[in-house]
């Protein structure tokens, strides 16, 4: 994808993620035990569950345990503008340009200069290009790739769906892969893999539901 990291700054990131996962898993386990979240672990959550998300924390602050909940920044999903343009493209057959997303990743650049590694209409539109091509991967093989499939040597599923574990363990979208949350939706899939994001207290008894993936088609050998 165009949007990702290259070869040496994907190398860099890895070994920054494996000495920050080292510590916060450390400090967990000495907390909450054995089955103490851990620093970007990989997540299989129901689609059909995940019906808000929230603003607040970064993919960076993974495995924190909270004792408090913003429920006032709580906001359906049909309210995350990139997810909503997503689906009308994906399943209302409109182009992204009628989407209304090119037009603000453009507006975007022109203020900030780069946005996701992306400088130029000709780059905006190839992402968009390489989305398409993503969803019709995942429809042909009814499921979303963890990030350890797609980057190689890439850290537990760091970089992926970001989902925050809130009071009771429900799930939250965190803000951080909105296109790839969308797909899910629009392929209709049962699950997708995700990054852990914060915990709420309440939710450490239900990291064991989240963790046990469910059986997914094989992936062909010659997939790319």
């Amino acid at each position: 994808m165009i949007t990702e990291k290259g070869q040496l700054s994907q190398a860099r990131r890895n070994w920054t993620s494996r000495f920050r996962g080292l510590k916060i898993d450390s400090d967990n386990r000495r907390k909450y035990g054995v089955n103490a979240p851990q620093y970007a672990e990989l997540l299989w959550v129901g689609t059909k569950d995940v019906e808000c998300g929230l603003k607040k924390w970064t993919s960076k602050q993974s495995a924190q345990v909270v004792d408090d909940w913003p429920v006032d920044l709580d906001r359906p999903l049909q309210e995350w503008k990139a997810i909503g343009c997503c689906l009308q493209h994906w399943q209302a057959q409109a182009s992204w340009e009628e989407t209304g997303l090119v037009d603000q990743m453009m507006s975007w650049i022109r203020e900030k200069g780069k946005v996701d590694r992306l400088s130029s209409h000709e780059e905006v539109l190839q992402r968009y290009q390489q989305l398409d091509h993503l969803y019709e991967t995942v429809v042909a093989e009814r499921r979303l790739r963890t990030r350890k499939e797609l980057v190689a040597g890439n850290f537990r599923e760091e970089g992926g769906i970001l989902v925050h574990l809130g009071p009771d363990g429900r799930p939250y979208f965190g803000g951080k892969g909105n296109h790839r949350l969308a797909i899910a939706i629009a392929a209709g899939l049962e699950y997708f893999p995700a990054q852990l994001g914060v915990v709420h207290v309440s939710a450490l008894n239900s990291l064991s539901r989240y963790r046990n993936g469910p059986v997914l088609p094989s992936i062909p050998i010659d997939g790319k």
